[in-house]
Protein backbone atom coordinates (compact mmCIF):
# COMPACT_ATOMS: atom_id res chain seq x y z
CA UNK A 1 0.00 0.00 0.00
CA UNK A 2 1.55 3.45 -0.88
CA UNK A 3 1.59 6.15 1.35
CA UNK A 4 -0.89 8.24 -0.51
CA UNK A 5 -3.26 5.56 0.48
CA UNK A 6 -2.23 5.09 4.26
CA UNK A 7 -2.63 8.84 4.18
CA UNK A 8 -6.25 8.98 2.91
CA UNK A 9 -7.35 6.00 5.10
CA UNK A 10 -5.63 7.92 8.18
CA UNK A 11 -8.16 10.92 6.53
CA UNK A 12 -11.06 8.65 6.59
CA UNK A 13 -10.62 7.48 10.09
CA UNK A 14 -9.35 11.09 11.70
CA UNK A 15 -13.16 12.43 9.94
CA UNK A 16 -15.70 9.37 10.93
CA UNK A 17 -14.26 9.26 14.23
CA UNK A 18 -14.61 13.36 14.58
CA UNK A 19 -17.91 12.84 13.13
CA UNK A 20 -18.78 10.02 15.95
CA UNK A 21 -17.77 12.40 18.77
CA UNK A 22 -19.76 15.19 17.52
CA UNK A 23 -22.94 13.00 17.48
CA UNK A 24 -22.30 12.19 21.11
CA UNK A 25 -22.10 15.72 21.90
CA UNK A 26 -25.21 16.21 20.79
CA UNK A 27 -27.17 13.75 21.79
CA UNK A 28 -25.11 14.49 25.42
CA UNK A 29 -26.49 18.34 25.50
CA UNK A 30 -29.69 17.64 24.24
CA UNK A 31 -29.90 14.35 27.27
CA UNK A 32 -28.75 17.44 29.36
CA UNK A 33 -31.41 19.96 28.63
CA UNK A 34 -34.41 17.57 29.42
CA UNK A 35 -32.69 16.35 32.62
CA UNK A 36 -32.40 19.79 33.62
CA UNK A 37 -35.60 20.91 32.74
CA UNK A 38 -37.31 17.64 34.05
CA UNK A 39 -35.44 18.55 37.31
CA UNK A 40 -36.66 22.46 37.42
CA UNK A 41 -39.97 21.29 37.21
CA UNK A 42 -39.42 18.87 40.38
CA UNK A 43 -38.17 21.13 42.04
CA UNK A 44 -40.69 24.14 41.41
CA UNK A 45 -43.01 21.30 42.31
CA UNK A 46 -41.83 20.39 45.59
CA UNK A 47 -38.38 18.67 45.79
CA UNK A 48 -36.33 15.94 44.11
CA UNK A 49 -38.84 13.29 45.52
CA UNK A 50 -41.27 14.72 43.09
CA UNK A 51 -39.07 13.70 39.45
CA UNK A 52 -41.89 10.92 38.66
CA UNK A 53 -44.38 13.21 38.81
CA UNK A 54 -42.55 16.09 37.28
CA UNK A 55 -42.41 13.61 34.56
CA UNK A 56 -45.78 12.71 34.20
CA UNK A 57 -46.44 16.14 33.79
CA UNK A 58 -44.16 16.69 31.07
CA UNK A 59 -45.77 13.90 29.15
CA UNK A 60 -48.99 14.97 30.16
CA UNK A 61 -47.73 18.23 28.13
CA UNK A 62 -46.34 17.14 25.36
CA UNK A 63 -49.19 15.09 24.86
CA UNK A 64 -51.09 18.35 24.70
CA UNK A 65 -49.03 19.85 22.61
CA UNK A 66 -48.42 17.09 20.05
CA UNK A 67 -51.56 14.70 19.81
CA UNK A 68 -55.28 14.98 19.69
CA UNK A 69 -55.63 12.74 23.28
CA UNK A 70 -56.52 15.15 25.73
CA UNK A 71 -58.60 16.49 23.86
CA UNK A 72 -60.58 13.18 23.22
CA UNK A 73 -60.28 11.94 26.86
CA UNK A 74 -61.54 15.48 27.93
CA UNK A 75 -65.01 15.05 25.17
CA UNK A 76 -65.57 11.40 26.78
CA UNK A 77 -66.27 13.29 30.06
CA UNK A 78 -68.96 15.39 28.90
CA UNK A 79 -72.49 13.62 27.98
CA UNK A 80 -76.24 14.42 28.42
CA UNK A 81 -77.33 13.88 32.32
CA UNK A 82 -73.51 13.96 33.73
CA UNK A 83 -72.91 16.66 36.66
CA UNK A 84 -72.10 20.15 35.68
CA UNK A 85 -68.94 20.21 37.76
CA UNK A 86 -67.33 17.85 35.65
CA UNK A 87 -66.96 21.21 33.18
CA UNK A 88 -65.01 23.12 35.69
CA UNK A 89 -63.24 19.99 36.37
CA UNK A 90 -62.37 19.51 33.08
CA UNK A 91 -61.48 22.66 30.87
CA UNK A 92 -61.76 25.04 34.12
CA UNK A 93 -63.84 27.93 34.35
CA UNK A 94 -65.65 29.14 31.17
CA UNK A 95 -64.21 31.77 28.88
CA UNK A 96 -68.02 32.93 27.88
CA UNK A 97 -71.40 32.79 29.73
CA UNK A 98 -74.80 33.87 28.19
CA UNK A 99 -78.49 32.92 28.77
CA UNK A 100 -81.00 31.93 26.19
CA UNK A 101 -84.08 33.53 25.29
CA UNK A 102 -85.90 31.12 27.86
CA UNK A 103 -83.34 32.08 30.31
CA UNK A 104 -80.81 28.88 30.37
CA UNK A 105 -77.91 29.49 30.82
CA UNK A 106 -75.09 28.26 28.44
CA UNK A 107 -71.46 28.24 29.40
CA UNK A 108 -68.18 28.30 26.39
CA UNK A 109 -65.18 26.20 26.89
CA UNK A 110 -62.34 26.86 24.98
CA UNK A 111 -59.98 23.50 24.15
CA UNK A 112 -57.10 23.44 21.68
CA UNK A 113 -58.99 22.06 19.29
CA UNK A 114 -62.40 23.28 19.85
CA UNK A 115 -64.88 25.18 21.81
CA UNK A 116 -67.91 23.41 24.08
CA UNK A 117 -71.01 25.15 24.20
CA UNK A 118 -72.99 23.36 27.63
CA UNK A 119 -76.35 23.91 28.83
CA UNK A 120 -77.30 22.73 32.16
CA UNK A 121 -80.49 22.12 34.23
CA UNK A 122 -80.70 21.27 37.93
CA UNK A 123 -77.33 20.88 37.98
CA UNK A 124 -76.74 18.17 35.39
CA UNK A 125 -75.22 18.79 31.24
CA UNK A 126 -78.96 19.07 29.42
CA UNK A 127 -77.73 19.79 25.70
CA UNK A 128 -74.07 20.75 23.89
CA UNK A 129 -72.51 21.42 20.96
CA UNK A 130 -68.65 20.45 20.07
CA UNK A 131 -67.17 23.28 17.11
CA UNK A 132 -64.31 21.94 16.09
CA UNK A 133 -60.88 23.42 14.96
CA UNK A 134 -59.36 23.27 12.15
CA UNK A 135 -57.67 19.82 11.34
CA UNK A 136 -59.56 18.40 14.78
CA UNK A 137 -61.67 15.08 14.02
CA UNK A 138 -63.54 14.40 17.32
CA UNK A 139 -64.81 10.58 18.13
CA UNK A 140 -68.43 10.88 16.62
CA UNK A 141 -69.24 7.11 16.65
CA UNK A 142 -71.91 7.60 19.09
CA UNK A 143 -73.74 9.74 17.05
CA UNK A 144 -76.34 9.56 14.61
CA UNK A 145 -74.07 10.25 11.99
CA UNK A 146 -71.84 7.55 13.09
CA UNK A 147 -67.57 7.91 12.77
CA UNK A 148 -68.31 9.62 9.42
CA UNK A 149 -70.47 12.35 10.84
CA UNK A 150 -68.01 15.69 10.05
CA UNK A 151 -66.66 14.04 6.41
CA UNK A 152 -70.47 12.97 4.43
CA UNK A 153 -73.22 15.95 3.51
CA UNK A 154 -76.18 15.70 6.03
CA UNK A 155 -78.69 13.69 3.58
CA UNK A 156 -76.85 10.54 4.58
CA UNK A 157 -78.42 10.24 7.93
CA UNK A 158 -82.45 10.03 6.94
CA UNK A 159 -83.78 10.25 10.62
CA UNK A 160 -84.11 13.88 11.12
CA UNK A 161 -87.03 15.01 13.24
CA UNK A 162 -86.13 18.66 13.22
CA UNK A 163 -84.67 21.70 11.50
CA UNK A 164 -83.27 25.15 11.98
CA UNK A 165 -81.63 27.43 10.15
CA UNK A 166 -80.70 31.53 10.26
CA UNK A 167 -79.42 33.58 7.36
CA UNK A 168 -78.12 36.99 8.76
CA UNK A 169 -75.54 39.30 9.21
CA UNK A 170 -75.04 38.26 12.81
CA UNK A 171 -74.48 34.41 11.63
CA UNK A 172 -75.84 31.69 9.46
CA UNK A 173 -76.02 28.64 10.59
CA UNK A 174 -78.10 25.17 9.78
CA UNK A 175 -79.09 22.84 12.45
CA UNK A 176 -81.31 19.17 12.88
CA UNK A 177 -82.04 16.74 15.47
CA UNK A 178 -81.82 13.45 14.86
CA UNK A 179 -83.94 10.43 16.19
CA UNK A 180 -80.92 7.51 16.54
CA UNK A 181 -77.80 7.03 17.54
CA UNK A 182 -76.15 5.00 20.28
CA UNK A 183 -77.98 6.42 23.14
CA UNK A 184 -81.42 7.76 21.58
CA UNK A 185 -83.25 6.59 24.64
CA UNK A 186 -81.69 8.83 26.24
CA UNK A 187 -81.13 11.99 24.12
CA UNK A 188 -81.22 12.98 20.52
CA UNK A 189 -78.02 13.75 18.25
CA UNK A 190 -77.93 17.27 16.46
CA UNK A 191 -75.72 17.79 13.58
CA UNK A 192 -75.40 21.78 12.06
CA UNK A 193 -72.67 23.62 9.73
CA UNK A 194 -72.18 27.48 10.89
CA UNK A 195 -70.43 29.64 8.77
CA UNK A 196 -68.11 31.31 11.92
CA UNK A 197 -66.52 27.34 11.25
CA UNK A 198 -65.94 27.37 7.76
CA UNK A 199 -67.27 30.55 5.68
CA UNK A 200 -70.34 30.18 3.35
CA UNK A 201 -69.87 30.30 -0.51
CA UNK A 202 -72.10 31.31 -3.31
CA UNK A 203 -74.07 28.33 -2.99
CA UNK A 204 -74.64 27.40 0.21
CA UNK A 205 -75.94 30.81 1.00
CA UNK A 206 -78.18 30.93 -1.62
CA UNK A 207 -79.62 27.18 0.33
CA UNK A 208 -79.68 29.01 3.11
CA UNK A 209 -81.34 31.99 2.02
CA UNK A 210 -83.79 30.24 0.35
CA UNK A 211 -84.74 27.85 3.03
CA UNK A 212 -84.68 30.74 5.67
CA UNK A 213 -87.48 32.55 3.62
CA UNK A 214 -89.47 29.40 2.68
CA UNK A 215 -89.64 29.10 6.63
CA UNK A 216 -90.62 32.38 7.53
CA UNK A 217 -93.20 32.60 4.75
CA UNK A 218 -94.91 29.36 5.70
CA UNK A 219 -93.85 27.44 2.40
CA UNK A 220 -93.50 23.80 1.89
CA UNK A 221 -89.86 23.61 2.83
CA UNK A 222 -89.54 19.94 1.52
CA UNK A 223 -87.70 20.78 -1.47
CA UNK A 224 -85.26 23.36 0.34
CA UNK A 225 -84.42 21.17 3.16
CA UNK A 226 -83.64 18.13 1.05
CA UNK A 227 -81.13 20.46 -1.91
CA UNK A 228 -79.30 21.86 1.07
CA UNK A 229 -79.05 18.76 2.68
CA UNK A 230 -77.48 17.17 -0.25
CA UNK A 231 -74.76 19.89 -0.70
CA UNK A 232 -73.77 20.37 3.04
CA UNK A 233 -71.74 18.65 5.22
CA UNK A 234 -71.72 19.28 8.86
CA UNK A 235 -69.44 20.69 11.07
CA UNK A 236 -70.56 20.73 14.49
CA UNK A 237 -72.39 18.08 16.27
CA UNK A 238 -74.01 17.54 19.62
CA UNK A 239 -76.45 16.08 21.86
CA UNK A 240 -79.77 17.44 23.88
CA UNK A 241 -82.37 16.22 25.80
CA UNK A 242 -84.44 19.79 25.45
CA UNK A 243 -84.51 19.88 21.40
CA UNK A 244 -82.70 22.18 19.49
CA UNK A 245 -84.85 25.82 20.99
CA UNK A 246 -81.91 26.17 23.39
CA UNK A 247 -79.39 25.03 21.20
CA UNK A 248 -79.87 27.82 18.84
CA UNK A 249 -79.21 30.54 21.71
CA UNK A 250 -75.75 28.11 22.41
CA UNK A 251 -74.41 28.84 18.52
CA UNK A 252 -72.05 31.39 18.53
CA UNK A 253 -72.38 34.42 16.54
CA UNK A 254 -69.30 35.56 14.39
CA UNK A 255 -68.25 38.18 16.99
CA UNK A 256 -68.66 35.78 20.11
CA UNK A 257 -66.36 33.31 18.21
CA UNK A 258 -64.11 35.83 17.44
CA UNK A 259 -64.24 37.13 20.83
CA UNK A 260 -63.49 33.71 22.14
CA UNK A 261 -61.07 31.88 19.79
CA UNK A 262 -59.13 35.20 19.83
CA UNK A 263 -59.23 35.16 15.55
Amino acid sequence: MSVVEVNEQNEALALETAQQRNLKDRVREKWAKTIAFVSIIAIALGGLNDTMDAIDKVYNLTLSQFTDIPSHNNLERIYIRASEDVLEETFGAPVYIKKSMAGDVIKYYDDRRFVLSAVTRDGAISAFLVFPKTDYKPNTIEHAGGDGLLETVFSTNESVSDIRVNFSRSVSYYIEENTTGTFSNLYSSVAGYSEFIEPLDDQKQRLMSELSDGLMLGDDITDLVVNLRDAVTPNFYGYTNQGLDVLESAILTLTEYRLITKQ
